[in-house]
């Protein structure tokens, strides 16, 4: 009985080792799969966000930037240490960019919300890398909040948005590369036309305190800009529809400086009361002004002369705001040519003396442009750009650039009679070609010649400190211009490609 009852025992342990071991071996019912939506409220290439209403879109491009006679972002060499045009300039420079972007959005009670944000990481020569969040807002209920590109920047211009230039613009007024930092409302007034008022952070070339600044050929002079009360107020109004796109843009820029940090050595205005530490809140100050800007551009579809092509053109104006209507990017002349000779000029928003008052600078610009595609595929533009930069009678027959204004460490200061004028003219004329072998690649090349003609032209000028390793000494001012190349490849990307 008892070995009976030990074999009844062995089996019932086995059977259940072997109902175990089978019951491991059935499959377990997985949990159901959350498979990614297309989303088609917004476009192509949205999915929703899986267990969420968030439509999102992933983009970016891969690029590489290859200069000649421009710096790795597109400036050509007509400022700065590279207009020194000797051998401390290196004429060649590259970079390589990759792009990433992340558009997401939802629908509210009071319309869409998105958000959109975007990232260059650049490496350029000599292995510099850097990052940069380009664009980073929310858009809601008609504001825009954050940083994107402005809403003043107008159609028409040899910008990526028009003629898709692949320098970097030096005649307009451009955050279309790295944008701004803005608040904006949008009134949608129908048949693809907007009223846009907001403000943006301050954009300005130096204010120079002329008793005691000293000038740099190709350099903005040490500025005297107060501190930032407020970003700069604007109103914009846009039309987008099947025959083109037009912008028109009013822009107020505040004029402010701190202190001055002593008398005028000529005229003998006061600028300290006796006794006061100079530049200090002992001393006075010019009284802030305004400075304005407007700026216009169209774009302008031309079926009739190809399935593709476009041309427009941009005009901009103003006083005390030289990087709306001057130039974002444009920086005071001075390309050095052959021998002792120098293209010259300065760009501010406005100077001032000890004890006096601002006198603004007077900027406008103006250009044009014509795209035509030769194949669905393959297109060429030709563009031109022109700018010029004017002070008025009181800064230069004052000689306040040359040492009338009671300084006296000026580097640059004139030999002849002539009254002092650091006014100039910066212009470009330039064609850029673009191939498009498979969608989304693109090759491209940009021939660019600019050129600096300065008011000092044929007079001769003494600079105390000159750029690279030009010498010191007596040049003879000049027009002079310069001819740049770029070439691109470019792939870009998105979901849904």
């Amino acid at each position: 009985m008892t070995i009976s009852k030990r074999m009844l025992l062995g089996s019932a342990a086995s059977l259940t080792a072997i109902v175990s071991a089978q019951a491991a071996d059935l499959p377990v019912k997985a949990k159901p799969v959350e498979y990614v939506k297309i989303c088609t409220l917004y476009g192509e290439g949205f999915f929703y966000i899986p267990g969420s209403d968030i439509c999102l879109k992933i983009g970016g491009y891969v690029r590489a930037d290859y200069r000649w006679n421009a710096t790795g972002g597109g400036q050509p060499h007509y400022t700065g240490g590279n207009g020194a045009q000797d051998r401390s300039v290196p004429p060649f420079a590259m970079r390589h960019r990759a792009h990433f972007n992340f558009d997401s959005r939802t629908q509210t009670a009071y319309g869409t919300l998105r958000t959109y944000a975007a990232v260059h990481v650049d490496n350029a020569d000599q292995g510099t890398v850097t990052v940069n969040p380009t664009r980073a807002f929310i858009q809601w209920a008609g504001f825009t909040f954050g940083h994107t590109k402005s809403f003043t920047d107008t159609p028409g211009t040899p910008g990526d948005d028009t003629f898709k230039s692949l320098f970097q613009n030096q005649n307009i007024s451009d955050t279309g590369a790295n944008g701004t930092n803005q608040i904006a409302y949008t009134w949608e007034l129908g048949n693809g036309m907007t009223l846009n008022i907001g403000a943006d952070e301050r954009r300005n070339k130096a204010i120079a305190n002329l008793s005691n600044v000293v000038v740099t050929e190709g350099a903005q002079p040490a500025t005297a800009f107060g501190p930032y009360q407020h970003p700069t107020p604007w109103v914009n109004f846009s039309v987008n529809q099947a025959w083109g796109r037009f912008g028109a843009s009013a822009i107020f820029n505040k004029v402010n400086a701190t202190y001055y940090n002593g008398n005028n050595a000529v005229t003998g205005i006061i600028g300290c009361p006796v006794g006061a530490q100079l530049g200090t809140s002992q001393c006075f100050y010019p009284d802030d002004v305004w400075g304005w800007a407007v700026l216009s551009g169209i774009d302008i579809k031309a079926p009739w002369a190809g399935p593709g092509d476009h041309f427009g053109g941009y005009f901009n104006y103003g006083q005390g705001a030289s990087a709306y209507s001057g130039g974002s990017n444009l920086g005071s002349g001075g390309l050095f040519g052959a021998g002792n000779v120098i293209a010259i000029g300065v760009i501010t928003d406005a100077v001032f003396v000890n004890g006096g008052q601002f006198e603004l600078t007077t900027t406008w610009s103006a250009g044009a442009g014509y795209e035509h595609f030769w194949l669905p595929n393959f297109s060429t533009a030709v563009y031109g750009t022109y700018s010029q930069i004017r002070y008025n009678d009181t800064v230069i027959n004052s000689n306040l650039f040359c040492g009338g204004g009671g300084a006296v460490n000026q580097n640059i200061i004139r030999t002849t009679t002539a009254a002092c004028d650091l006014g100039y003219n910066y212009w470009s004329i330039g064609s850029v070609t673009n191939w498009y072998p498979v969608a989304g690649f693109r090759l491209a090349v940009d021939v660019i010649y600019a050129r600096v003609e300065s008011a000092f032209d044929g007079q001769l000028v003494s600079l105390g400190k000159t750029q690279g390793l030009r010498p010191t000494g007596i040049y003879t001012a000049k027009d002079q211009g310069i001819l740049a190349v770029a070439f691109r490849a470019q792939r870009s990307f998105a979901t849904g490609e």
